[in-house]
């Protein structure tokens, strides 16, 4: 599964899989981001990397992903990130029937973070593992622009 597949599964099963995303769509701009908004809630991107045949043997041979529980969305203009990270892998959970994914994780839920707090690592069933990552927030209304970390005119 590639960076765009996965993109691709995210967009497709976000709004059926998980009650209270108002909308998830590709980021206009950026190769294999993803934009998910929550009902009555803020925006949350995600930008999706990877790199091919890097899976761990024991997790190509091991488990499939089981079904996640449905995360909470409480609304309130911003976005809960830690519950929209528990969404994708909702989501990626209802896509599972497909083959694709063998196991996933949530940062958030280490007991040591990588240097990103929010995002997911998946596992592929052809090797491929696949980051999703966190890269800002905005509340309801606003745009990721206005967010201090990110500057619309540089370039990635």
């Amino acid at each position: 599964m590639t960076p765009a597949e996965l993109q691709s599964l995210l967009i497709s099963h976000l709004p059926t899989a998980v009650p209270g995303i108002e909308a998830a769509e590709p980021w206009t701009g950026r190769p294999y981001g993803l934009v998910v908004t929550a009902q009555g809630a803020g925006t949350v991107y995600w930008t999706v990397t990877g790199a091919s045949n890097t899976a761990p043997a024991a997790a190509v041979e091991g488990e499939r992903l089981a079904e996640q529980p449905t995360p909470d969305l409480p609304g309130g203009g911003k976005a809960a990130t830690g519950e929209i990270e528990q969404a994708l892998l909702t989501a990626l959970a209802a896509g599972a029937e497909e083959g694709h994914v063998l196991r996933a994780e949530r940062y958030s839920t280490r007991p040591v973070p990588p240097g990103f707090r929010y995002g997911l690592t998946v596992d592929c069933a052809d090797g491929w593992r696949l980051f999703a990552t966190c890269v800002g927030t905005s509340r309801r209304g606003e745009k990721l622009a206005e967010h201090r970390h990110y500057k619309p005119d540089e370039t990635v």
